[in-house]
């Protein structure tokens, strides 16, 4: 039975024509062109819109509020600093002798703000904007509006505190740097938490300070140490903030402070009108 199916298999193979064969060869080439054309298509597709990040203010005292910068990989629209690095400063420093410092200007009587106070940056591989304080200046904050694993100093602000972060073999040590608490060190496992900070008498981490809600934040164990905002249901009144000493990736509603003034981040896919079509 096994010889008859081999000599089946060579008898219906040497009836294939050279006509056909052909036929079959076009037909392969033809697939191949057409995958070809579609995966060029589709990368063409994706060069021609870039993601484009709009930065507004929304609270100032002396900026414009509903002021818009606009943002492309290459660097801010229209800025006076004319260079394509991919990278956006912000500062109340305009030149340095003929050389223009900052691609968004600061004014100079904003309280807190650095001659070169904060940067954006594009980054090619991962294909979006990061924020990163610059030293200068009382610092760059996000606000904390969605849950936020935490790492190693991580420096956490509410109201007049600063709290810096360390975490070892699940442990999480929290160090008060300034504020009320200065100084003031503790260490919590998984088994603690929540962990609540706020004016309730059942919080944690319990503060007079009346700048803070009742419940500010709280700091949670779910296979990571994070932090979120409020309690849980509600937001604070006046925010819970991140300095970012390293950079941070921006994601589409992100909320951030620069001395006295707020920005908020918006995202979108922009066509790209040096694309060559």
């Amino acid at each position: 039975m096994l010889r008859l199916r081999k000599l089946c298999c060579c008898f219906a193979g040497d009836g294939i024509s050279e006509g056909h064969e052909q036929e079959m060869k076009n037909s392969n080439t033809n697939e191949t062109v057409m995958t070809i054309a579609k995966t060029n298509l589709t990368t063409r597709r994706k060069e021609e819109y870039q993601k484009k990040l709009i930065i507004s203010v929304i609270e100032t005292m002396h900026l414009v509020i509903g002021n818009e910068y606009e943002i492309f990989p290459t660097g801010l629209e229209n800025s006076k600093r004319a260079i394509k690095d991919s990278c956006v400063y912000a500062g109340t420093l305009e030149k340095q002798g003929n050389l223009i410092v900052n691609d968004i200007l600061l004014p100079e009587d904003e309280k807190g703000a650095g001659k070169r106070h904060f940067m954006i940056k594009y980054n090619k591989e991962k294909q979006n904007y990061f924020l990163k304080d610059m030293g200068d200046g009382m610092g760059t904050f996000i606000r904390i509006e969605q849950p936020l694993k935490l790492k190693n100093s991580y420096i956490v602000s509410f109201g007049d505190s600063h709290m810096m972060v360390n975490i070892e073999n699940n442990l999480l040590t929290i160090r008060f740097v300034e504020g009320p608490k200065a100084d003031h060190k503790s260490t919590y496992s998984p088994e603690d938490s929540p962990i609540k900070i706020g004016r309730f008498n059942d919080c944690d981490i319990r503060f007079e300070d009346t700048s803070l809600s009742r419940n500010h934040c709280y700091m949670y164990y779910a296979d990571a140490w994070m932090i979120m905002d409020g309690d849980g249901k509600k937001l604070s009144t006046n925010g819970t903030w991140l300095f970012v000493e390293q950079f941070f990736e921006f994601y589409d509603g992100l909320v951030f402070k620069a001395g006295e003034s707020l920005f908020k981040a918006k995202i979108t896919q922009d066509f790209n009108n040096d694309c060559n079509v």
